[in-house]
C-alpha cells in the first residue's frame, strides 16, 4: 500500500484520539468495525477461493486482494478506540469486573489482544494477496481467522455488556463480513474491468452469495432460539434492549434486506442487475445489523446522527483511498495477463 493513505489515516486517528471525546469515540467504533470486517472478510473469501481453486475468484480477486491489504490502515484507524477505551467500555472506566474475566478485561490486555489479531490479519492478507494460488496459506488463514475473529468480537463488541456472551456471535459477525466483502468486491469488479462473464464465474458467485445469505439468517435464528430456550435474564435483556428502542433497525431494515437478498439470489441465472441488487441488500443488511448490535450498549448518550454519518463517510473515504492505492500498486491488467488467477476447479 502507498504511504499517503497510511499517513492520512494516522493523522485522522491521532487527531480523533487527542481532540475527540466520548461522542466521537462512539461514532468511530461502528464505522471502524465495518471497515475491519470488510478487510478481514476479504481475507476469508480469498482463503476459500485459493483453497478450493474456484473459478469465481478470478473476476473478484483484484478488489478482494486490495481490501485484504488494508489491514495496516485499519490498525491505524483503531487507535482512537484503543486509546479511548474508557469512553466505550464500562469495565475500562469503572472498577474491574469480578471473577476470572477480570484478567481479560484490563486495558493493557485488550490492547495487546487487538494488536495481535491485527498483526495476524495483516500477515494473512499479505500472504494471500500475491500472484498465484496459495492453498497452504489459505488453510492456515481459515484456521486462524475463526479464533481471532471470535476473540475480537468478544473484545470489541460483546464486552460492552459483560453480563451476556453468545458463543455464536463472533462466528456470526465473521460470516456477515464474508458476505459483505464478497458483495463489495462484486460491485467493484466492473470498475476494474473484471466483471464476471455470464458463463464463467457468475454461477459460482451466485451460489456463494446465496449460501452466505442463508448462513447469516440461520445464525441469527439459532442465536435467538438458544437465548429464548435458556431463559436467562441477562441474555434476554440483551435482546429486549435492542428490540425496544432499536427494533426498527433490525426488524425494519436489516431483516427485510437480508430476506430480500435471499429471495433475489435463490433463482439461478441472476444477470448483472439482479446480482448487483443482491450485493447492495447484503451490504445494507450488514451495516444495519452491526449498528444494531453495537450501539445500544453505548455507556454514554448516542452521538448525533450527523456525527455518525460524518465519521462513517470520512473513514470510508480513507479506506477507499487505501483500496485504490493497493490496486494501483498491482493493477488488475497485470494479473489478467499473468498468473494471478487460480485455475478453475475440476472434477
Amino acid at each position: 500500500m502507498r504511504v499517503l493513505p497510511l499517513l492520512l489515516a494516522a493523522l485522522a486517528a491521532v487527531s480523533a484520539a487527542t481532540l475527540g471525546g466520548a461522542a466521537l469515540a462512539e461514532a468511530w467504533l461502528p464505522a471502524l468495525l465495518l471497515l475491519a470486517q470488510l478487510a478481514v472478510g476479504a481475507i476469508g473469501i480469498l482463503a476459500l477461493g485459493h483453497l478450493l481453486g474456484e473459478a469465481w475468484l478470478a473476476p473478484v480477486r483484484a478488489p478482494l486482494e486490495a481490501a485484504a491489504r488494508t489491514v495496516p490502515l485499519v490498525a491505524l484507524l483503531a487507535l482512537p478506540v484503543l486509546l479511548g477505551l474508557a469512553h466505550l467500555y464500562p469495565w475500562a472506566a469503572g472498577p474491574p469486573p469480578e471473577g476470572p474475566i477480570r484478567l481479560l478485561l484490563q486495558p493493557w490486555a485488550f490492547q495487546a489482544r487487538a494488536a495481535a489479531c491485527l498483526a495476524v490479519w495483516a500477515a494473512l492478507g499479505w500472504g494471500l494477496a500475491r500472484p498465484g494460488r496459495h492453498p497452504r496459506v489459505a488453510a492456515l488463514a481459515l484456521a486462524l481467522l475463526l479464533p481471532t475473529t471470535t476473540l475480537a468480537s468478544f473484545d470489541w463488541v460483546l464486552s460492552r455488556d459483560i453480563t451476556w456472551y453468545a458463543s455464536l456471535q463472533g462466528f456470526s459477525l465473521w460470516v456477515e463480513g464474508l458476505a459483505a466483502a464478497l458483495a463489495a468486491a462484486i460491485l467493484a469488479a466492473p470498475l476494474l474491468g473484471r466483471a464476471p462473464a455470464e458463463s464463467q464465474g457468475m454461477p459460482g458467485l451466485e451460489r456463494a452469495l446465496l449460501t452466505l445469505g442463508l448462513a447469516v439468517l440461520w445464525l441469527w435464528f439459532t442465536q435467538f432460539i438458544v437465548v429464548w430456550m435458556a431463559d436467562r435474564p441477562e441474555e434476554s435483556a440483551w435482546y429486549l434492549r435492542r428490540l425496544d428502542d432499536w427494533g426498527w433497525v433490525q426488524l425494519g431494515l436489516a431483516l427485510p434486506a437480508l430476506l430480500a437478498a435471499i429471495a433475489l439470489a435463490a433463482p439461478p441465472d441472476h444477470g448483472r442487475r439482479r446480482m448487483a441488487a443482491v450485493c447492495w441488500l447484503l451490504l445494507v443488511q450488514h451495516g444495519a445489523h452491526l449498528w444494531w448490535v453495537v450501539r445500544p450498549d453505548a455507556p454514554v448518550a448516542s452521538p448525533a446522527p450527523a456525527l455518525d454519518l460524518a465519521v462513517a463517510a470520512g473513514l470510508g473515504l480513507l479506506w477507499g483511498a487505501g483500496v485504490r492505492a493497493a490496486i494501483a500498486r498491482d493493477p488488475p491488467a497485470a494479473r489478467a495477463s499473468g498468473h494471478g488467477s487460480p485455475p478453475p476447479a475440476t472434477g
